[in-house]
């Protein structure tokens, strides 16, 4: 996706916030033990510019589960 195309798609919504999670897949014996049997973990997360790569345009984003 180029960073133009993110900002196309968000620019209606740029008042709003951000809310970020990350879903890892749950293993199946784990899931057996939940009551409710979604087979995601969600995790609220920050999301960061962790480099910008100039010489090959390339803009690098980083998820943190962030603190509850």
């Amino acid at each position: 996706m180029k960073a133009q195309e993110l900002i196309d798609k968000l620019k209606p919504y740029a008042g709003f916030d951000l809310d970020i999670k990350v879903h890892l897949v749950v293993m199946e014996e784990e899931l057996q033990k939940w009551f409710y049997k979604y087979p995601h973990a969600s995790y609220k997360a920050e999301l960061s510019i962790d480099d910008i790569g100039y010489s090959d345009r390339i803009v690098c984003i980083g998820v943190e589960i962030a603190d509850d």
